[in-house]
């Protein structure tokens, strides 16, 4: 673990410097420019307070509907085998497997799933 400023504190000075610098500047370019840089910012520390329990969620919504497996220890390990868990779900759904019986399941875990990402890259439509 890092010492202080960690890496959320960081992520906050950022993203008020960008706002700031987005609020003071009288070209419409760089007001634009500044202000992407702080919502990118803050998304990234939506990302880092949020993620682990979305993958979790989304981890365990996968076992509901591919069968139960135990995500590597490393998160860079973990997301790469999630991208690859979603890609066999998006083969099943295509081959029709969904169709009828564990439609309900699928449909709540896509709910689920689409709605964590909302809130992680804008919260105010995550409502």
């Amino acid at each position: 673990m890092q010492d202080r400023p960690d890496a959320r504190e960081l992520l906050q000075a950022l993203e008020e410097f960008m706002r700031e610098r987005s609020e003071a500047s009288e070209d419409r370019f760089d007001r634009f420019q500044f202000l992407v840089a702080a919502n990118s910012l803050a998304i990234l520390q939506r990302e880092l307070e949020l993620d682990d329990d979305f993958i979790r969620g989304e981890w365990e919504g996968l076992d509901g509907l591919l069968g139960a497996e135990e995500p590597p220890l490393r998160i860079l390990d973990r997301a790469a085998r999630l991208r690859e868990r979603n890609a066999d779900l998006c083969d099943r759904i295509e081959g029709g497997e969904f169709d009828r019986e564990g439609e309900d399941r699928l449909l709540r875990h896509i709910y689920t799933t689409v709605f964590n990402k909302v809130r992680i890259a804008n919260p105010r439509e995550a409502v």
